[in-house]
C-alpha cells in the first residue's frame, strides 16, 4: 500500500515516504533522510526558496513525519466535493483563471462533510445541499498569508446533485465561472489546474 503523502508547493511537491529512494532520474541533493526537526526545516526553507521541482524526505512512519512538517507550518481544515449529476457532468469553477474545485475553511463546530457541503453551495450558488456519496482523498498545499507559512490539509468528497439549478458564482471568492462541464471535456481541466485537483479527479476516476 501506498503510504506516501503528497504537500503542493504550488506545482512542486515534497513527498513525505517510508521508501528508499535511489534513481538515476532523481538528484541526490531531492532525497533527503529524516534527521531531526530542526535540520527537517531548514530543508524545507530551502525547498521553498529553490526552483526544484521535487523533495523526497523519507522516514520509516511517514505519519510521524507529517506531524513534524506540520510543526513548521500553520496547519488549517479545509474540504470540498466532486459534485456530478445524474448525466455525470462535474460541477467545476473557476478561480484566478485555473480550473478548480468547490472548496474551503473550515469554520468553528464544523464537521468536515458539513464544510464541504457548505462550501459547494456557496462557491457555486446552490440553494439546495449536495448528497455525500462517500470520501475521495486528502490533500495538502502551502501558501504564504500575512506573513505566515500555511498548510491547508482539504479532505474531498463525492456527491451527486440533481443539476437542476443555475449556477452563481461565489465572485468575492475569485471565482469567475461554475459549471458542470462533461467528462470527455476532462482533459482540458487538467491541462490547466492545480496538481492537488489532478490527484482528486486520479481518485475519482478509479471510483
Amino acid at each position: 500500500m501506498d503510504r506516501d503523502i503528497k504537500i503542493y508547493f504550488n506545482d512542486r511537491v515534497v513527498v513525505l515516504t517510508d521508501k528508499n529512494i535511489k534513481s538515476s532520474a532523481i538528484d541526490n541533493d531531492q532525497v533527503n533522510v529524516f534527521e531531526n526537526k530542526k535540520v527537517l526545516a531548514k530543508r524545507l526553507e530551502r525547498f521553498e526558496e529553490s526552483d526544484d521541482a521535487c523533495l523526497y524526505i523519507s522516514h520509516p512512519d511517514p505519519d510521524e513525519l507529517f506531524e513534524y512538517v506540520v510543526a513548521y507550518f500553520q496547519y488549517m481544515e479545509a474540504a470540498g466535493g466532486l459534485v456530478t449529476r445524474p448525466n455525470g457532468h462535474i460541477l467545476m469553477i473557476k478561480r484566478h483563471d485555473k480550473w478548480d474545485l468547490p472548496k474551503g475553511k473550515a469554520e468553528k463546530g464544523e464537521s468536515l462533510q458539513e464544510t464541504a457541503i457548505r462550501e459547494v453551495m456557496e462557491e457555486c450558488g446552490l440553494k439546495t445541499p449536495p448528497k455525500i456519496t462517500g470520501e475521495l482523498a486528502h490533500t495538502f498545499h502551502t501558501y504564504h498569508q500575512d506573513g505566515n507559512r500555511i498548510l491547508k490539509h482539504t479532505a474531498w468528497y463525492a456527491m451527486r446533485h440533481d443539476g437542476g439549478e443555475i449556477l452563481y458564482p461565489q465572485l468575492s471568492e475569485n471565482i469567475t465561472s461554475a459549471v458542470w462541464l462533461p467528462q470527455t471535456d476532462l482533459n482540458i481541466v487538467l491541462q490547466n489546474t492545480y496538481e492537488s485537483i489532478k490527484q482528486v479527479m486520479a481518485e475519482w476516476l478509479k471510483t
